[in-house]
């Protein structure tokens, strides 16, 4: 099975792109592995000095409480991991126009903001050079220039900084 790292979802076989939202498949998908530890974690990256980490809430189609309990526990073990950005995967729905957990996320990090266990959070979709949120993550973390192409105002990711 292939994860497209644009979207988040899974397909079988090599294709040229992902046959839900596009993306090249040689740029923006992995390879699934059963023995990754923590599940849903791809290996942090170094920015700047700082951790970068991708988890992908959407695998095998949770709903919604499952989606924010899976969420937290991932969001706990890259703070003990010594992790400062997550680029959570969420999809944005199987119709494009936005699933429940999309919907749900924005409320939920909010609410952990609040609580002061995470920092922030940008919206995928706010995500760009021209906007103020995403111009302040790029400062904070400069190689994420590197997925402007791929994460760019992309509506099926969000990123929290823990």
């Amino acid at each position: 099975m292939n994860i497209c790292s644009v979207c988040g979802n899974e397909f079988k076989g090599s294709t040229a792109s992902c046959p839900y939202c596009g993306s090249p498949a040689g740029a923006g998908s992995v390879q699934t592995n059963p023995f990754a530890t923590p599940p849903g974690f791809k290996k942090a990256k170094k920015a700047g000095g700082q951790k970068i980490v991708t988890v992908n809430i959407e695998s095998g189609m949770p709903d919604v409480a499952q989606a924010m309990v899976q969420l937290d526990l991932k969001l706990s073990v890259a703070r003990q991991q010594g992790v400062a950005l997550v680029k959570v995967i969420h999809g944005w729905g199987s119709t494009g126009a936005g699933g429940r957990i999309k919907a749900a996320l924005p409320q939920h990090l909010a609410d952990l903001r609040r609580r002061r266990v995470i920092r922030g959070f940008v919206a995928g979709d706010q995500f760009a050079v021209s906007t103020r949120q995403g111009a302040n993550l790029i400062s904070k973390f400069p190689e994420l220039k590197n997925s402007m192409h791929t994460d760019r105002k992309n509506a099926g990711i969000t990123f929290v900084e823990l």
